[in-house]
Formats: structure tokens, sequence, C-alpha cells
């Protein structure tokens, strides 16, 4: 049993602390930590790479990243604290240290910030079973297959803690006068979050003075000059990343967010804030918007692009309503995704794991050591879903080796596997280059999709 009277040590690993996760964990930190219970490390793997990180001289807590060719160092610590929280997605450098490395006696939990229901963002049932407790940011993921067939006595061990970096500063934005309609989104510009047909849906959205104001990245720039070729720039005002979101939120009438259906969110930060500030969000009939939007109460969920564009029209003729939705919106994100909140659900998982012993982790894999390559770590991400490269690399035939070719080449028709990052085969590529059986799928996959 742990003596309470010495503060409790939580250590904090994570790929990089960067965008929205960095977010959430520095603005926890800074809520925390006057708490005289616990004290706080954070271990990055790689770079955070965002002025993000300058939060963790506010909060005084120890913070140390590029570490992922420091094993020894993140074992020892580890060994040290009373309980681990690994941040965890599908990203090749978390996947490296926890398939090869043995952990020594620790409590161990996993906080996921994927939702888990599309490839290569998924669960597996290694992961699932490999921490003492594996905790989503939202109920939405008790749906996926892999948590649906688990046993009652397995699903003991799952909690919830909804993600938030705090909605505080947002409840007291007030409408700032503008000419014209406004219909903002904010988060990443990439078709691999947006609706592949974004900018037609907002082209159908026939209000004489609507401007669709889209912040953020990384492929704003290459998504402002389709709408050029399309004829249709003047509608948008593409403004890249913004320091002061709050600025943004003052100036939208409503918060247009249609995403892709096959998007790897799980408790969208920029719904969150606004619906804090008041600004009444439209979108898509996808499990986690439907999870965080109530249809007609806190904002609207269309069914499809059609109702969608009908609903943006809506509100736009119907101002009464807005306010309603508004002022709802305003309540339940307040009260929903408060840093109190998220302080409170912590410390009674902590509560939790304190009670349990420490116990050793390794993760269940025949190969051990140098016999593990960067390939076997990728196809460890992805479990049951990585069915055509496991096909690849099993076949005994050339006609074998073929078929399970056009397997992976057909996983380009997702824009979740064309991107660079998000766990793709591109991403743990980039990350373990003298791979060549990586090199050789990263290859096979961009010369299919240069060609479509």
């Amino acid at each position: 049993m742990i003596d309470k009277r010495n503060k409790i040590k939580i250590l904090h690993l994570a790929p990089h602390f960067a965008g929205g996760v960095g977010r959430v964990v520095f603005n926890y930190l800074e809520k925390v930590k006057n708490n005289s219970s616990f004290s706080h490390q954070l271990i990055g793997l790689d770079y955070t790479r965002d002025k993000i990180a300058v939060s963790s001289k506010m909060t005084n807590f120890s913070f140390r990243e590029n570490m992922a060719s420091n094993y020894a160092e993140i074992l020892s610590a580890i060994a040290d604290a009373d309980i681990t929280l690994i941040h965890w997605w599908n990203h090749p450098l978390i996947y490296d240290f926890l398939v090869r490395v043995k952990l020594p006696p620790c409590r161990l939990v996993i906080w996921s910030h994927i939702s888990g229901f599309h490839s290569p963002m998924v669960f597996t049932d290694k992961l699932i079973r490999y921490p003492d407790f594996f905790v989503f940011t939202t109920p939405v993921s008790f749906e996926t297959k892999e948590i649906k067939k688990l046993s009652d006595k397995q699903k003991k061990s799952l909690r919830v803690v909804w993600s938030t970096g705090g909605v505080e500063r947002f409840k007291s934005i007030k409408p700032k006068k503008h000419s014209g309609f406004n219909v903002g989104y904010i988060g990443t510009v990439d078709y691999v979050k947006m609706h592949p047909n974004f900018l037609d849906i907002c082209n159908k959205i026939n209000i004489p003075d609507a401007k669709f104001v889209v912040c953020g990245g990384p492929s704003d720039k290459e998504i402002k000059k389709e709408a050029k070729k399309l004829g249709i720039a003047e509608k948008f005002d593409f403004t890249g990343l913004v320091p002061d979101v709050a600025k943004q939120l003052s100036a939208f009438d409503i918060f247009g967010y249609p995403l892709n259906p096959r998007h790897y969110g799980s408790c969208d930060q920029s719904l969150q804030e606004s619906m804090a500030a008041g600004v009444v969000p439209v979108v898509l009939e996808n499990r986690m918007e439907k999870y965080m939007v109530k249809n007609g109460v806190t904002g609207i969920v269309a069914k499809n692009e059609y109702d969608y564009i009908l609903a943006v029209l809506k509100l736009y003729k119907n101002k009464t309503l807005r306010g309603v939705l508004s002022r709802n919106a305003r309540e339940y994100a307040i009260k929903t995704f408060s840093l109190n909140r998220l302080a409170k659900d912590w410390e009674i998982i902590f509560d939790e794991l304190l009670a349990n012993p420490k116990t050793p982790k390794k993760w269940q894999i025949a190969k051990s050591g140098r016999d593990i390559t960067a390939k076997d770590v990728f196809l460890e991400s992805l479990g049951d879903y990585g069915k055509a490269f496991t096909s690849y690399c099993e076949s005994k035939s050339k006609g074998e080796k073929n078929r399970a070719m056009q397997e992976i080449i057909k996983l380009n028709k997702s824009t979740a596997w064309r991107a660079k990052t998000r766990g793709t085969v591109h991403h743990y590529h980039s990350v373990f280059l003298n791979d060549k059986i990586l090199a050789m799928w990263s290859r096979l996959m961009r010369n299919t999709d240069s060609k479509n």
C-alpha cells in the first residue's frame, strides 16, 4: 500500500506533447499544480515541435523530450513512478517502445486519444489487455468491435475520461459585429479529418453573403489552390493556423464542421470550444459528433451532405433558433468539458490504481530483441486490420504475393491510409527508414496514389 504522506509520482509518457494532446495535458497540469497529493513528470519520445512546450515552464513540471533513443532512462522513470500514464495513439515511436521492451513492475494506464473505429488508428486485443486500465476519451469507443467482444470481467479494466483542454476561457466570449454570415471551421485542415467533399458542400450552400472561414493546417494551402481551380476561392478565407481561437469564434455565426466519416477523432477540442463560445455547431452523423452534439438541442446533426446544407440554411434564416441552440450548447459544454471534471476523474482512477500492486508488463509477441523488425512493429499496431500486409509476408508464391499487393493497394481508397502520419505505412517508413519492406509498401502505395 502506498504511503500517501508522500506525493504520488505520476509519469506521463507520449509520442510527443504537441497539438490537441499537448493542450489537454499542459492545461490539466496547470490546473492540478497545487494538488499536494500528486507530482507529475513528462517524457516525450519525439520533439514537441511547437510552442506549447513553453507551457511546461509555467507549470514547473519536469519535461524531457526526444527520448526515443534513451530507453534506459525511460525504464528507470517508470520503475520510480507510482503510476505511469501513457497518452496513446497509433504512432511508430510509442509502439516500438511497447513491443520491444519489457517494462519493470509498474501501475500502467493507457489513455487513448483516438476513437478506434478506422484503420490504421485502431485498437487491438494485445493493446487493450496490456495495461492495468485502458481509458477512452469518449464513451463511443465502447462500440468498437474489439471492446464489444470482451468478457464482462475484461471490461472491468475499462474507463472513460472525456479529453479536454478546458473550455473555461471560451464561456465569456461575446459575438463580434461583422458583415455577412460567417461559417467557421477550426481544426485539422486536411481531408484525413475534413470531409472529402468539403469544398463542394460549402459551395452548394446558397447564402449570398456567406463566407467560409477555414482555420488550421497542414493542407490549407493545397485546399485553397483546389478552391481556386474550381473557381470558388472568393467564398473562402483560409487563415492557416491562428494564434487566438477565441477571436475567430467571436466572429463566427455558426460552426460548420463536416468531417470525414472515417476520421480518427474521439473528443474533438474544436467542437468543445465552439459550443462553449455559444457558436452553434452543424455536423454530420458520424459516431463522435453524435456523442458530442445533441441534435436539435446543442446543435444540428445532419444525416448526410444534403441535410447538412439545409441545416446551415435553416440557421441562417432562423436567428431565434440559433439563439436557443447557442445557449444550450454553451451550458452543456461548460458542464461537460471542464478542467475541474477532468482532474476529478483522473484522481478517481489514480486512487483505484494505487490499490493494486505493481506488475511487470510485456508485449505478447513470439519474437524478441533484434529479431523484431520495424515491419513487425507496424504489423503489431494493426492487429487483425493488417491482414493485407501479413498476407504479403506469409505468401509462398508470386501469385499470392501479387494478390496481397493488390489488397494493400486497395487501402488507398481511404484518405486515412494516404496520410503521411496517423499510423500509416508512410508514417512508419518515415521513422524507420532502413526497413526495406516498409519502404517497399510505402512506395507501392504512393505510386498507386499518384496515378489516381
